[in-house]
């Protein structure tokens, strides 16, 4: 009886999925999760996710200022084709839906400190 308990849960465990982290939770909520956007064929991995009290979805991402990861590129990425505020000097705010939700991103521009360094950006995404 215990080798057939043990070979049923093995093959239970093998053929489930394990579901959502916490993380993946708050990116699917938000319309960033990497499964809503195959088409892709990449992704960016946040730094920063959490579900705040009252169900708005907060992500943070850090993009470079190169061929593999930029503010350009995200945007492909995402299918973020929405026009561009500027807020400030150094901040862009995006807005666009994602099914019935709708997302603001707010990209802040950091200058690089170090010469002949990449610029880098902040995105942060809040989904409701």
């Amino acid at each position: 009886m215990w080798a057939l308990g043990a070979s049923v849960w093995a093959g239970y465990m093998l053929f489930t999925s394990a579901g959502d982290t916490p993380q993946e939770a708050v990116e699917r909520k938000a319309g960033m999760h990497h499964d809503q956007h195959e088409a892709a064929g990449r992704y960016y991995v946040p730094t920063h996710a959490e579900l705040e009290d009252n169900g708005t979805a907060v992500l943070r991402y850090q993009v470079g200022n190169g061929q593999d990861s930029s503010v350009e590129d995200f945007l492909r990425t995402y299918d973020i084709a929405a026009k561009p505020t500027r807020t400030s000097p150094s901040e862009v705010t995006y807005s666009d839906r994602f099914g019935d939700v709708r997302r603001m991103f707010t990209v802040t521009y950091n200058s690089s400190v170090a010469p002949g360094g990449y610029d880098y950006a902040r995105i942060t995404v809040r989904a409701r």
